[in-house]
Formats: structure tokens, C-alpha cells, sequence
């Protein structure tokens, strides 16, 4: 059981990293939440902790990684209601909020997490999240979006755009592509999508709500019709084999080399 310790040990710190990597500097006006990441029962400090920070809408606003001393700070670019998703190794995924921030507003939390199962003598005890836990965690939608690889629509984006359709939310992403149909039944239905990901544009591999679309569907169907933009709720989209998460797979789609296309993930409005 050791080395299945230290492989999850492994992928977690990999995880920590990639977040650490991609930390942007704060803005000159932002409001920001401090604390220290402790455990449950005796109080100690947590270290190479996540703390993600989110809208209460569920959009992925920015993260954190807690030090030595188990201190970590969050910045939101504009003031809000806040809530704070933290996780670490051996420890439970845990919510707390809602935090409200006014304009430069800080704050100062003790969030304390409790320590999780782990496996002893081969046997795996599953461990129960939170059961109010926002889709876009449970999913894993937050979780890819802290690797930093691939490109991201999230609620809040969504909210704000002035798209009128699925088609307009789409369009101007570099490396995505909108193609309408010559004639047919679709053809005044609305563009479909392909991605730039082989040199060409092609037809990427589409999942709906984590169902694979077959490869059929996704080059005749306009994304309007597969997802109308009422419905959608966030976007994943990976153009490059090397930036798809392994749940998605090295999925084959319709490009004319045969080679992988990418993928896009759509996530519609199911609570």
C-alpha cells in the first residue's frame, strides 16, 4: 500500500506545483482573504493546502497554495460574496463562506479542515464529500481549471458576454473555429465547431455533461443545437493532446490524418 500512498502523494504535489507555477500578481486594488489552513482536531497548521477561491455563482475566481505556517491568501479582482473550497493531502475537500469583501476589503479566516480515511492493510475507505458541494467541484471543472493547460469559459464569463447564442460564445477563441453548413437540414441552424489543434481545423471530440457525443453528431450538429446557449453552464476546451486531462482521454476524432483534434467539454445548467 505504500506505493499507492506515495503515487497519490505524487499526483497531489504535482497538482500543488502546477498551481504554484501559474500564481499571478495580485492587482493595486483588490480584495483579498487571509488565513491559516488548520486541522479539525488539534489545531496545527496545514501546509501545501488548496484554497480555491469561488463566486458564489461556483466560478473558479483564483487560488492558493498555504506555507509552512499554514498561511494563505486569496485576491478577487472586484468585490463580492465569496466562498473558500480547501483540500490537502489526507485531508477532506471543504467549503466555508459566504464571505462578503467591499471595495479593497480583507479579511482574516481560521479555516480548519478534517483529516480524511486513508488506506490501511489494503483496505480503501471512499471518503464522503460535502453534500452541498457546487457541481463545477464535484465534476471536476475547478480542479483542471488550477492545472493552468487548456482554455476556460466559466459562469461568470458566460453572464457578462453579450453573446445571443452558443455559436457567438465560441466565436474570436483563438484556435476555435465555426463552420456553417452548405445546404441540408442543418444548414440555418447555426455554425459547428472545430478546433486548430493538427495543423488543420478539424472536428474535435465533444463531451455533454461528461457524455462522449459521437464523432457523427459533433461535425453536422451546430453547437447551438447540441447546447443551446441558455443551457451552458461552463466550457472546457483543450486543442493540444499534450493539455487533455487524462479523464478525457487520447480520443480519436475526425480530422483527415486521423490524429487527435482536441476537446471540448461542455457543462450545462443540470443542479
Amino acid at each position: 500500500m505504500k506505493y499507492g500512498r506515495d503515487r497519490a502523494f505524487g499526483a497531489w504535489w504535482f497538482a500543488v506545483a502546477m498551481v504554484m507555477f501559474v500564481t499571478m500578481a495580485a492587482p493595486a486594488y483588490a480584495q483579498t482573504i487571509e488565513g491559516t489552513l488548520m486541522e479539525v482536531e488539534t489545531g496545527q497548521p496545514i501546509s501545501l493546502g488548496l484554497v480555491i477561491m469561488m463566486t458564489e455563482s461556483g466560478d473558479s475566481v483564483t487560488s492558493g497554495v498555504s506555507n509552512g505556517q499554514g498561511r494563505f491568501s486569496v485576491t478577487a479582482p472586484e468585490s463580492g460574496s465569496f466562498v473558500l473550497v480547501a483540500s490537502a493531502f489526507g485531508f477532506k475537500e471543504t467549503a466555508a463562506g459566504v464571505f462578503e469583501l467591499g471595495p479593497e476589503g480583507q479579511m482574516d479566516v481560521e479555516f480548519r479542515i478534517a483529516a480524511a480515511p486513508m488506506p490501511i492493510d489494503g483496505i480503501l475507505v471512499s471518503l464522503q464529500r460535502p453534500a452541498l458541494e457546487h457541481q463545477l467541484v464535484k465534476n471536476g471543472f475547478v480542479r483542471r481549471v488550477t492545472r493552468g493547460l487548456g482554455r476556460f469559459i466559466t459562469p461568470v464569463m458566460i453572464e457578462e458576454s453579450p453573446a445571443l447564442s452558443a455559436e457567438e460564445l465560441f466565436r474570436g477563441i483563438p484556435g476555435v473555429g465555426l463552420v456553417y453548413p452548405q445546404g441540408g437540414i442543418n444548414s440555418f441552424q447555426g455554425a459547428t465547431v472545430r478546433l486548430f489543434g493538427t495543423g488543420q481545423y478539424c472536428t474535435p471530440t465533444i463531451y455533454l455533461d461528461g457524455t462522449r457525443l459521437s464523432v457523427e453528431m459533433t461535425a453536422s450538429l451546430p453547437i447551438e443545437v447540441i447546447a443551446p446557449l441558455a443551457t451552458i453552464d461552463a466550457v472546457e476546451i483543450y486543442r493540444r493532446p499534450a493539455e487533455i486531462p487524462v479523464e478525457y482521454g487520447m480520443t480519436q476524432s475526425g480530422s483527415s490524418q486521423g490524429g487527435n483534434c482536441g476537446v471540448i467539454v461542455v457543462w450545462t445548467k443540470t443542479r
